[in-house]
């Protein structure tokens, strides 16, 4: 996966001395907090997750293949998610008997996108009646995970800027593929046991961050 523009290499604090990423910026791309709570928090808007594509992908199978655009699950795969896939098989240390749940989602409200993620879960770490709802419909990883007692942590990888690239269509506000926007990675982990259950890239319109929204009404 192509590396973001800005990359923390320690953990210091916010700082005002990076190119269009302030403190609210950092805020949300570094802290710790559930991403579509910072986007009700911002927009004053109800915050709904909308798959684009939804599919499952066996650990054993070849991810050269997807560089052609042709795909035997549900959706089309193009050569970006595929280098997504690679890197999600790195940090979730796949086995050859796991699978990965793979989603591609807009996070928005009632007319715009505020932000858009690819997921790669793995499905053989969760519990059973999990994996059925997640595999099987369109229902939302965190809510569902919560509802199931699941608890889960996150390890941030890396956060920065980073081309709109395939998003630029659906981002509110931004007008070409190679508009810098707002981006984060992170792992997602089981705390008790440690090991990683998930791997999240999201892009967030730089609109989002044009002025905080403090009276709760929608736009």
């Amino acid at each position: 996966m192509p590396a973001l523009a800005e990359r923390t290499r320690r953990r210091g604090p916010a700082t005002d001395r990076l190119p269009g990423l302030g403190r609210l910026e950092q805020l949300v791309l570094r802290g710790d907090g559930l991403t579509t709570t910072s986007l009700q928090v911002l927009t004053g808007e109800r915050i709904t997750s909308r798959p684009l594509q939804h599919w499952v992908v066996a650990a054993t199978d070849d991810l050269a293949a997807l560089d052609s655009g042709a795909s035997a699950y549900t959706g089309t795969v193009g050569s970006t998610v595929a280098a997504e896939l690679r890197r999600a098989h790195d940090l979730l240390e796949l086995l050859p008997s796991e699978s990965l749940l793979v989603r591609e989602v807009l996070l928005g409200g009632p007319s715009r996108v505020w932000a858009t993620a690819t997921v790669a879960l793995v499905l053989d770490r969760l519990p059973e009646t999990v994996v059925r709802t997640l595999s099987g419909t369109e229902a939302p990883i965190g809510p569902t995970l919560h509802a199931a007692g699941v608890v889960t942590g996150r390890r941030l990888t890396g956060w920065g800027r980073r081309p709109a690239g395939r998003w630029a269509a659906h981002l509110a506000g931004v007008r070409a593929d190679d508009e810098q926007v707002p981006g984060r990675e992170y792992v997602m982990t089981l705390p008790l046991s440690g090991h990683p259950l998930g791997y999240f890239v999201e892009w967030f319109a730089p609109a989002l961050f044009d002025a905080p929204h403090t009276d709760g009404r929608n736009r």
